[in-house]
Parts: structure tokens; C-alpha cells; sequence
């Protein structure tokens, strides 16, 4: 419980009317959940608008309403309290930090964002602080980590209220270290707000979520924000190699750090060496100080990831040898690369790839590894979708890389959604070269797909199954479906 007057303290509004003098037990952006005791939030979302159920809130039981205006069919009562602000969002942030007594403060915060390998720098960063013995916990895509416990996610990055729920029980179990995988959508709709980060990280960023930023231009400037929040004792570190690097940076006063392949980058990574086993790579801290890495995590682009977690953990304190033992043994995280050794030798891979860039990295990893391997006869299969009601400008982009670069491409689902899957397989199949169609197929049911991927392959052939990694849903309509890439792979092995 709460005084309003205590949790209002540092909240920025334009008007109250009623009085403050009330006990608050809980803040609310759902109508439906409301009671006595209740503070609701009105928020403008893309679908509804919360001002419309602020009447419903009311009769709930709730006696205070945080808004951006007061419709006139409102009716203003003695007993409700309304606070009227310019920005319900940002509201809900600075509420919810105050509610939860800013759980922050005695934490450190590391905050991961860019379109690519957001996860599996999180699950890096994770291991090797469990290998220097300090507690930390993971917030992002495959769900809230706590120690050895792990809680469901439904976004990368959960709403406010959710969001310090789980910082507060991180707080209270002694977490030193939160890794945070940050969003755009989450930056733009103010879901990370009242969270000052010690370490901000940019991977990547390429083609996704133009159905929501509409521009490259947005897009980055709203991965830009998070370096806005770092402390003044901060620290930010940006893939150098990244065109947007410099955006990234731009006015940030915070230390910062480059990483990356080119002579400029601050810290430079040299000497790589990929196969179907194991990946090496060398990381120039400075001018005499090298870390040899080895990891079992294959791709040139987990080396990106190796070696931003490393660099991150090197900036925090933790040893040489501690990051160097911890990344040879690292597992990596679910459904990123993930390997699965199939009856006839064929080595399946599932990843999460979703995106032009991360499918064309993805296929020229394997491409890259097979070739190390002397494995210029087998092929490269690549089974994967676009979901719907999602970006339609990176389906044709992703069939003319697939029919490119792999060998054999069937086009399946990948949550097609309210869409037609038909339409959605043409859109993909639209992109791809005349004379690359005939290495084409199309297998609307993912099973099906996959069962056939495994019938045309052999001994050392590499199948890669794209884009849903982790998910053990397949969304049809607007129903979830059990479906799960792993399992279907595992109904090939022995």
C-alpha cells in the first residue's frame, strides 16, 4: 500500500482534481481489473483507447484515474481523484517504479537492443557471471530468468507493471546484474522509462518492424533512446561495423566503446576460424592485451555476440579467464542455432531468424561452416515463413536469399495469423529468381515441411528450420496452436 501523494511524488501532470490523501494498493491498465484500492491508468493503445473504459474502472471500484483529457460523458464525483497528464504511458512507468520503490536503484542494469542477437548476448552474459559466482537474472524474448527459475514472457520487453514486478522479486532474491533485452516498440512506448541502465549495447540493426517504425530512420532512432538513459557514469558499447554506429552514439556523453572487424573500433575481433564443431576468434582488447576465444556456438555472427558479451563482462570486472572458460562451454540460448543430430546424419539447426539479415547470416554461416568442413557435396536445405500481419516488405527480400543462398528452400507457415497462408507463400515466393525456382518448394503445413526437409536429405547434410526458434506455438487466426520446430526434428532421431 501506497499513499497517492508518496507515489505521485515525482510525476509530472497538468492537473488534479480530488484529493490525494488516498491509500493505493495497486496500478492498473485494464479496466477489468480493477477494485478499491485500485489507481488506473488510461492508455491509448493501437486497438482500443483506455479513456473509453474509464467509466467501467469507476464502477469497478476504483477512486483514481490517471489520463491525458476527461471526456465529457465522464461524471466527476466527490470520491474519484483524476490526474490528468500529457503522456499516460510515461505516467504508468514513473508509477510503477514508485510503487515498487525504484527496484533499480540497487541493481545493475545492462540493456541489449538492436534487431539481431539480442538473446543470445543476454544468455552469454548470464553464463559467465554465473562462472564468476554473481547473481543475476534475465528479462527478454524466451522469457524472465531468476537464478535457476524461469517465468513465462509475453513481449521482449513486458509492460511497466509487469516489468517492475519482476525487478522488485529480483531485488528482494539478491540480483546483482539485470540483463534486459530492450525493444524498440518497448523505447517508443515508454515501457522501460525510470530505469537508469549502467551499460547500454547496440548489435545490429536491419530490416524488421517497418510495419510499426515505417522507416529505417525511426526504427534507429528509437534504439538510440535507450543510450539515453544510461547513467552519467554509463557505459555504452555499439557494434562499430554498423552503419548507424555513429547515429547510436551521437551526443551521447557516456564512455563508449566500438566493437568490430574494422581498424577504427576500439576493441577489434581477428583471427576467426568457423566449422561445424567449434568457432574461434580473437578479441584485441588494446594493443597488448588479446583474448583467445573458442566457443561451440557456430556462426560468424555468434562471434558478434561471443564478443560483445565479452566485452561487456571485461567493462563490469569480471576475469579474462572467467569469460575465455565460460564461452567454451556455453550452451547458448533456446532456438538460436540450436543443433539437433538427425538418424541419418543430417545436422538440423533451429533458429529464430525472422529477418532478412538474421536469415541470410544464418545461411552463410552454415554455408561458411560446411565449406571449413570440406563439405562442398552435401547440401544446405532452409525451411522457413514470414509471419502475418507483420512487415509484407521483408517476404520477397527472405525468398531471394533463401533460393540464393541454400541449396533446396521450401516455404512453409510461420504464424500466418489473420492472413491467408496461401497469399503470405506467394509473397515469399515472389522475390525469388527465375532461375533459382526450380530449387523451390512450397509445404503449407510446417510438419510437413520439415518431414520433407529430412526425406531429401543425407550423411552431413545441413537443414536449417528458420524463424520460429524457441516458439511452441503456431498462431492460426488468432488461436495458439501447439507447434514446436524442436520436437518435429526429434521425431527424426534415433
Amino acid at each position: 500500500m501506497k499513499k497517492l501523494s508518496k507515489l505521485i511524488k515525482n510525476l509530472t501532470f497538468t492537473q488534479i482534481i480530488g484529493n490525494t490523501n488516498k491509500e493505493i494498493k495497486s496500478i492498473e491498465n485494464d479496466s477489468r481489473k480493477c477494485n478499491k484500492g485500485s489507481l488506473f491508468v488510461a492508455i491509448r493503445g493501437t486497438n482500443s483507447d483506455g479513456h473509453n473504459y474509464i467509466g467501467i474502472a469507476i464502477k469497478q471500484g476504483t477512486e483514481v484515474i490517471v489520463c491525458e483529457e476527461l471526456d465529457s460523458s465522464v461524471e466527476i464525483k466527490d470520491n474519484i481523484t483524476f490526474i490528468i497528464v500529457e503522456n499516460s504511458r510515461l505516467a504508468l512507468a514513473e508509477l510503477a517504479h514508485a510503487l515498487y520503490d525504484f527496484p533499480t536503484r540497487d541493481m545493475n542494469v545492462i540493456g541489449i537492443t538492436g534487431t539481431n542477437g539480442k538473446t543470445t548476448i543476454t544468455f552469454l552474459i548470464k553464463s559467465i557471471l554465473d562462472n564468476a559466482g554473481e547473481k543475476s537474472a534475465i528479462i527478454g524474448t524466451t522469457g524472465i530468468y531468476i537464478g535457476d527459475s524461469k517465468l513465462p514472457s509475453t513481449h521482449t520487453t513486458p509492460d511497466p507493471l509487469q516489468l517492475c514486478n519482476y525487478l522488485s522479486q529480483m531485488k528482494s532474491e539478491g540480483v546483482k546484474y539485470v540483463i534486459m533485452e530492450v525493444s524498440s516498440h518497448a523505447l517508443s512506448q515508454n515501457r522501460v522509462t525510470g530505469i537508469t541502465f549502467d551499460i547500454a549495447a547496440f548489435t545490429n540493426l536491419t530490416h524488421d518492424h517497418l510495419d510499426y517504425h515505417h522507416t529505417l530512420e525511426d526504427y534507429a532512432s528509437a534504439k538510440k533512446l535507450l543510450f539515453q538513459m544510461l547513467k552519467p557514469e554509463g557505459i555504452a558499447i555499439v557494434n562499430g561495423d554498423d552503419e548507424h554506429a555513429d547515429f547510436i552514439l551521437k551526443n551521447i556523453s557516456a564512455k563508449n566503446l566500438k566493437i568490430g572487424r574494422k581498424e577504427f573500433n576500439d576493441v577489434i575481433i581477428t583471427g576467426e576460424n568457423l566449422n561445424l564443431d567449434e568457432t574461434v576468434f580473437k578479441l584485441k582488447i588494446n594493443s597488448k592485451k588479446y583474448l583467445n576465444i573458442k566457443t561451440n556456438l557456430l556462426g560468424r555472427f555468434n562471434i558478434d555476440n561471443s564478443a560483445m558479451a565479452a566485452v561487456i563482462c571485461h567493462q563490469i570486472g569480471i576475469s579474462d579467464k572467467t569469460i575465455v572458460d565460460s564461452l567454451q562451454n556455453v550452451s547458448g540460448a533456446p532456438g538460436r542455432m540450436q543443433k539437433i543430430i538427425l538418424k541419418n546424419g543430417a545436422i538440423a539447426l533451429v533458429d529464430y531468424a525472422h529477418t532478412p539479415d538474421a536469415l541470410e547470416k544464418a545461411l552463410n554461416s552454415c554455408r561458411e561452416a560446411m565449406n571449413s568442413a570440406g563439405l562442398i557435396n552435401n547440401k544446405l536445405i532452409c525451411v522457413f515463413g514470414c509471419g502475418g500481419d507483420r512487415d509484407k516488405t521483408k517476404r520477397p527480400i527472405m525468398g531471394k536469399l533463401s533460393s540464393r543462398i541454400a541449396d533446396f528452400s521450401i516455404i512453409t507457415d510461420d504464424n500466418p495469423r489473420t492472413e491467408d497462408s496461401a497469399k503470405i507463400i506467394r509473397d515469399i515466393y515472389y522475390g525469388i529468381d527465375n532461375g533459382n525456382k526450380k530449387k523451390v518448394i512450397q509445404i503449407s503445413n510446417r510438419a510437413e515441411a520439415i518431414k520433407y526437409a529430412f526425406s531429401i536429405s543425407k550423411d552431413n547434410d545441413i537443414i536449417l528450420v528458420a524463424g520460429k526458434g524457441h516458439e511452441t506455438y503456431q498462431i492460426i487466426g488468432e488461436v495458439k496452436h501447439h507447434f514446436d520446430d524442436n520436437e518435429e526434428l526429434m521425431k527424426f532421431t534415433d
